[in-house]
């Protein structure tokens, strides 16, 4: 990691797990390339690279589920919008508060356009399903504008496709972020269905298998007689299924 003397070095990026895990394939089975104890210009073709733990600094989005003994259920997703928020803690609370001002347009014809006694629109869908009545699945995931793509690609293999959760959520995962024809796509998506899409004229951008960009999906699903809940967790994001 490089920045200067005088900066404030990014933590909030350096304890990431994401970025542990990032930094971690650049170990090999080789002694690596020591560079001793003065900072030279000059790269070693051998020699690991520094990381960038900016990128990582953005980790800022929760979401989780409850459903208790009595059926009681939650669905929760809260952002602060950055590592820090706005950088404003309430009293000593340890709690900040959020920077999503940053999201509104100053374009007066925009939906999203900053003024006083206004919603921001916001991306955070935490969902609950109901059958009739009956509570079918709390569920929902972090992952800034991809949440609504995300959130519907795994409710689909839940409703339609008839996946049980964890399957749903492990299934691969398509994103456009970018304005244009660009789709970002988990690479275990089979390659006829990438060209397919791209002899359509989307523009693919081949991601890993997991891949964090496209979202960190939790879930619990109710089985028809209210009383046997399934959980579920993302690989491509820390996350946790609990039973007590």
């Amino acid at each position: 990691v490089e920045y200067a003397a005088a900066d404030n070095p990014p933590i909030s990026g350096l304890l990431s797990k994401a970025y542990a895990e990032e930094r971690r394939g650049s170990i090999g089975t080789q002694a690596a390339f020591g560079r001793g104890e003065w900072y030279e210009t000059s790269r070693n073709a051998e020699e690991v690279l520094p990381g960038q733990p900016e990128a990582w600094t953005k980790e800022c989005t929760t979401h989780f589920d409850v459903i208790d003994a009595e059926g009681n259920a939650v669905a929760v997703t809260q952002s602060v919008g950055g590592g820090f928020g706005s950088g404003v803690m309430l009293g000593e609370t340890g709690m900040f508060l959020n920077n999503f001002l940053y999201w509104t347009d100053r374009v007066p014809e925009s939906p999203n356009c900053i003024g006083s006694h206004k919603k921001i629109d916001m991306c955070l869908s935490p969902l609950m399903v109901f059958r009739e009545g009956r509570l079918v699945s709390a569920l929902g995931t972090p992952g800034s504008w991809g949440i609504e793509q995300t959130s519907v690609q795994f409710l689909t293999n839940v409703l339609d496709y008839g996946m049980n959760i964890q399957a749903a959520i492990e299934a691969p995962r398509v994103r456009m972020m970018d304005a244009g024809r660009k789709v970002m796509m988990e690479g275990r998506i089979p390659k006829e269905v990438r060209d397919g899409l791209q002899q359509k004229g989307h523009v693919i951008d081949l991601l890993e298998d997991f891949a964090i960009v496209v979202g960190g999906a939790h879930g619990i699903t109710v089985d028809e007689g209210g009383k046997a809940l399934m959980g579920g967790a993302d690989p491509r994001r820390d996350g946790y299924v609990l039973g007590i």
